[in-house]
């Protein structure tokens, strides 16, 4: 972190996407929806990386900015495009390898619910999410259910997870078999598969269009509903072949 001075106050400024938090993307996004000028949303991302209010930030003159915008140069470059599975944070080792579709029936139900909660905040969601998902192992080299942790404390701590990081493990997660596919697997009648199948693949390609063009973290979220849409139009395919 580079520590910088505006009107007279001390900032502290990311210098590298290491640097950068969840929970200051998440302030990113928070600023970016509550700006309604295409022009001014430009500000979100000083504001939300450095901390700066961003009243004071649109008052702030040019020359006094330059060294702001130096520290941040580092955003005009691209994030880790390697996926990983595993990770050490806070020291600690977690680890997320686990195909979606093999995960507890527990852990499903509560990304469900995350993402009902937080109603398409994919932003606000993602810790809780990166809780339920990603998990320690025990003493005896089993990994850990929901059961073992609290989860609103987990996510409270992987605000703190860096960008890099979060990016990383989306690469992993968005090539999985994606949260409806398991529902698949019980004994409902054709006619009601059919019904189900409409409404999630309604849903998930309405909530597309809503997010289409919005910012860094979206990608994630974005890539993780095609793919998860592409595993409702299979099981379509499927269900409609079987059924003629």
């Amino acid at each position: 972190m580079r520590d910088i001075k505006l009107n007279g106050k001390k900032y502290s400024v990311p210098q590298s996407w290491d640097e950068v938090t969840l929970e200051m993307q998440m302030k990113v996004s928070a600023d970016s929806d509550a700006i309604q000028s295409d022009t001014l949303k430009k500000y979100s991302i000083l504001s939300g990386y450095a901390g700066i209010p961003i009243d004071v930030l649109k008052h702030a003159k040019i020359t006094d900015l330059q060294q702001l915008f130096k520290a941040i140069e580092f955003i005009n470059t691209e994030l880790p495009n390697t996926e990983i599975i595993e990770f050490d944070f806070n020291g600690k080792h977690f680890y997320c390898g686990q195909n979606l579709i093999d995960m507890e029936f527990q852990d499903f139900i509560s990304i469900e619910n995350t993402l009902s909660e937080y109603s398409g905040n994919t932003y606000n969601a993602l810790p809780t999410i990166l809780a339920i998902m990603c998990k320690l192992k025990k003493d005896n080299g089993v990994l850990e259910t929901i059961d073992d942790y609290n989860v609103l404390d987990r996510a409270i701590l992987f605000k703190k997870l860096p960008i890099t990081i979060a990016h990383q493990l989306s690469l992993f997660f968005s090539r999985s078999e994606m949260l409806y596919s398991s529902l698949f697997q019980l004994s409902l009648n054709p006619e009601m598969q059919k019904t189900i199948l409409q409404k999630q693949t309604d849903s998930v390609e309405n909530t597309l269009k809503e997010w289409d063009g919005k910012g860094l973290l979206t990608r994630f979220v974005r890539g993780i509903l095609r793919h998860c849409l592409k595993s409702i139009k299979r099981q379509q395919d499927k269900l409609y072949t079987s059924s003629q």
